[in-house]
C-alpha cells in the first residue's frame, strides 16, 4: 500500500471517529483538536509538544543579579540576591556547605508534611523541629543569572537548620554519620550569632554596595 493511499484511509478512520464523537455528546472542540493530532506526523506533534514544555519553562520567575559565596572557614555555601530583593540561600549550596546530606532511607524518617527538605526528616531530629521552622522551610523557586533554573531558602533558613543539628546533638540522638554535619552546623552558627545572615549575603554578593548607594539616594532626596 502506498504511502498517500495509507494516509488517506488513516484520515477517513479519523473523520469518521470525529463525527462519531459529535453524534454522542463529544465536544466539537475536542473532536476536532483530535482530528487535527491525528493528522500531524510524529515530527510535528513533537515539534508542538517541545514548544509547549518551552513555554511553561519560560513562565516568569525571579532571576538572581548578585551572587556569592558565604565562607565559614573552609565551609562555603552559595547565595543570592534576586531581582525582587529576596536574599537565598541555594539549596546547593546547603546541601554542600553541610556536608552534602542524602535524604533518609526506609524507615529513617517521618512523614513531615510537603515543606519540610528531606533531610530534616531524620526521625531522631523530629522532636527538635517546631512550627518556625516549618513556616520558612518553603522551597524558593528562581532563576540563575545565567538563567538557570534553582532552588534556594529564606536567609534565616540556615541558622535554624544549624539550631536542630545543635540541640539533637547536645542530646545526644544523632547517628554516626549526622556528627559531621552537627560539627558543620556549629561552626556556621558561631559565624552567624556575630552577623544575621542577611547581611552577610549582601556582603557576599556586593549587594551591599548597592544599598548603601540607595540609602545615600534616598537621604539625598529627603534633604531636598
Amino acid at each position: 500500500m502506498s504511502t498517500r493511499r495509507k494516509v488517506s484511509l488513516d484520515l477517513d478512520h479519523e473523520r469518521r471517529r470525529t463525527r462519531w464523537k459529535v453524534q454522542w455528546g463529544v465536544p466539537a472542540r475536542a473532536a476536532g483538536g483530535a482530528a487535527r493530532a491525528a493528522a500531524l506526523s510524529r515530527d510535528e506533534r513533537r515539534e508542538i509538544a517541545r514548544k509547549a514544555a518551552k513555554a511553561r519553562w519560560a513562565r516568569h520567575l525571579p532571576q538572581a543579579t548578585h551572587e556569592g559565596v558565604l565562607h565559614f572557614g573552609t565551609i562555603e555555601i552559595e547565595v543570592a540576591v534576586l531581582d525582587n530583593g529576596q536574599r537565598v540561600i541555594t539549596q546547593s549550596g546547603l546541601m554542600v556547605g553541610l556536608g552534602r546530606i542524602r535524604p533518609p532511607k526506609g524507615r529513617q524518617y517521618y512523614r513531615s508534611g510537603p515543606n519540610l527538605p528531606a533531610f530534616l526528616t531524620v526521625q531522631s531530629l523530629k522532636p527538635f523541629i517546631g512550627e518556625d521552622l516549618f513556616a520558612i522551610a518553603d522551597q524558593i523557586e528562581f532563576r540563575t543569572r545565567h538563567g538557570v533554573k534553582a532552588f534556594g531558602y529564606a536567609p534565616n533558613f540556615l541558622p535554624n537548620v544549624c539550631d536542630v543539628f545543635a540541640r539533637a546533638q547536645h542530646a545526644g540522638v544523632l547517628k554516626a554519620t549526622q556528627h559531621d554535619i552537627a560539627n558543620r552546623a556549629q561552626i556556621i552558627a558561631k559565624q552567624l550569632a556575630r552577623s544575621c545572615t542577611m547581611r552577610l549575603i549582601d556582603e557576599a554578593t556586593s549587594y551591599q554596595e548597592i544599598r548603601e548607594t540607595q540609602t545615600r539616594r534616598n537621604t539625598y532626596r529627603r534633604e531636598e
